[in-house]
């Protein structure tokens, strides 16, 4: 059975974002929603993290980043350890600002409460990546229907 695959993801935001509105008054954003990712992200993820290390977090092997797996746990170490650097880390924020079709700014102003949220829905784009974060922790509540995967 093929697993349909994921071309939006809602996530709602907890703190609002402060924008400008078309005809220039104050408004925000509640939630944001990621696209799936075009061959331009996918190139400039391979820039910012290299290209070894993006084939893994696009296959869609979820066994080699099973709950508490050594390898899941690389793969999350070797990401963070690219990104780890400030022209990396606005590199990133710009593809998901692409993704959302938003500007930089209004995901540099996402709160922190909100940064996992988005980052899982993120990662539901690459299969390796989502296995990878899931398996670092366990959860501790019930999960939330708060970020909704759209067809």
């Amino acid at each position: 059975m093929t697993k349909a695959l994921l071309t939006t993801v809602t996530v709602p935001l907890s703190v609002p974002v402060a924008v400008a509105a078309s005809d220039g008054k104050p408004a925000e954003r509640s939630e944001i929603t990621l696209n799936r990712p075009k061959v331009r992200h996918a190139k400039r993820l391979a820039v910012l993290v290299g290209s070894d290390l993006l084939e893994s977090l696009m296959a869609g092997d979820s066994e080699s980043a099973s709950l508490g797996d050594v390898d899941g746990r690389k793969l999350v170490v070797d990401l963070l350890g690219k990104l780890l650097d400030e022209d990396r880390l606005d590199g990133l924020t710009h593809v998901i600002a692409d993704l959302a079709g938003e500007d930089v700014s209004v995901i540099d102003d996402i709160d922190l409460i909100d940064l996992p949220a988005v980052a899982m829905a993120f990662s539901g784009f690459f299969p390796g990546l989502q296995s990878a974060i899931a398996g670092l922790s366990k959860p501790n509540s019930q999960p939330s229907d708060d970020t909704r995967p759209e067809t």
